[in-house]
C-alpha cells in the first residue's frame, strides 16, 4: 500500500519537476552560454530567446505613418545644407558583398525590416541585418552634412546633395566628417549597434526636402532592386 501512495505522489509532482529542470536548463543556458558567444552574437541571442523583435528603430526622429513632417527639434535634428553638385542620383545598397551576418557569408546584403513594416509601421527606412564592423558605402555623391552621434540613431552620417539626404545609422566607426564631399561609393563608416538598435545592423533612409520646413522619408527599394538583396523579413 505505502508502495502504490509513494508512487501516486511521484506521479503527480512528476510534471511540477520535469518543469522546473527545463526553467533551471532554460537559465543555465543563458547564465553559461550566451557570454561565451562573440559580442556581437549576444544582442541577437537574447532577442531569440525572449522574442524580442531585431533590427528596429523605436523613434524615426519625427517621423510619422503618413509620411510628411516637419523638421525634428531636440539633439536629434540634422539641418539641411542646401549642397548641390552634379552626382545626386541615388542608386543601389550601402553595402556590398561578400559580407556576413552572423557566421554566414552572403554574397549580397540581407534585407530585414523595410519601409513602414507591418510589425513596425513608422519604420522609416530599411534594415540590413550584418555583422559589425562591416564597410558602408554612401549612395550618393553628396556633401557629409552630420556625422556622429544622434540619439536613437546612434552614429549617425548624413550625405546631402540636391534636396536629398541619405542616411546611415548605428554605425560602430565614423570614417567621415561633417563637409566632406564624398564620390558616389565612398566607405562613410563601419556597421555597428550604437543607438536605439538590439542587434547589429545598418539602418538606411533616404529624405527628401518638400518646403521651407518640411520633407519627406522616401522607401529606399525604390532606388536599388530586388536581385541586389537576399529579403529575409523583419527579425529574421
Amino acid at each position: 500500500m505505502k508502495f502504490l501512495s509513494r508512487l501516486l505522489v511521484f506521479i503527480l509532482i512528476l510534471p511540477f519537476l520535469c518543469g522546473v529542470a527545463l526553467v533551471v536548463g532554460y537559465v543555465l543556458f543563458i547564465v553559461l552560454t550566451i557570454p561565451q558567444l562573440p559580442a556581437w552574437a549576444q544582442p541577437a541571442a537574447y532577442e531569440w530567446l525572449f522574442d524580442i523583435p531585431q533590427y528596429a528603430e523605436t523613434s524615426d526622429n519625427g517621423a510619422n505613418s503618413t509620411g510628411e513632417s516637419s523638421s525634428p527639434a531636440g539633439p536629434s535634428a540634422v539641418p539641411w545644407d542646401g549642397y548641390i553638385e552634379p552626382g545626386a542620383e541615388i542608386h543601389g545598397v550601402p553595402l556590398y558583398g561578400p559580407l556576413q551576418h552572423w557566421s554566414t557569408t552572403y554574397d549580397k546584403p540581407l534585407l530585414g525590416c523595410v519601409f513602414h513594416d507591418p510589425r513596425y509601421q513608422t519604420h522609416t527606412g530599411v534594415d540590413f541585418p550584418v555583422n559589425e564592423g562591416t564597410p558602408v558605402h554612401t549612395t550618393m555623391a553628396g556633401k557629409v552634412v552630420w556625422a556622429g552621434p544622434n540619439g536613437p540613431w546612434g552614429n549617425l552620417v548624413v550625405v546631402e546633395n540636391n534636396g536629398y539626404q541619405v542616411w546611415v545609422a548605428h554605425l560602430s566607426v565614423i570614417n567621415v566628417s561633417v563637409g566632406d564631399i564624398l564620390a558616389y561609393g565612398d566607405v562613410v563608416g563601419l556597421s555597428g549597434n550604437t543607438g536605439n538598435s538590439t542587434g547589429a545592423h545598418l539602418h538606411y533612409g533616404i529624405k527628401q526636402k518638400t518646403g521651407e520646413d518640411t520633407y519627406v522619408w522616401l522607401d529606399p527599394q525604390m532606388f536599388f532592386s530586388e536581385d541586389e538583396v537576399i529579403y529575409i523579413g523583419c527579425g529574421g
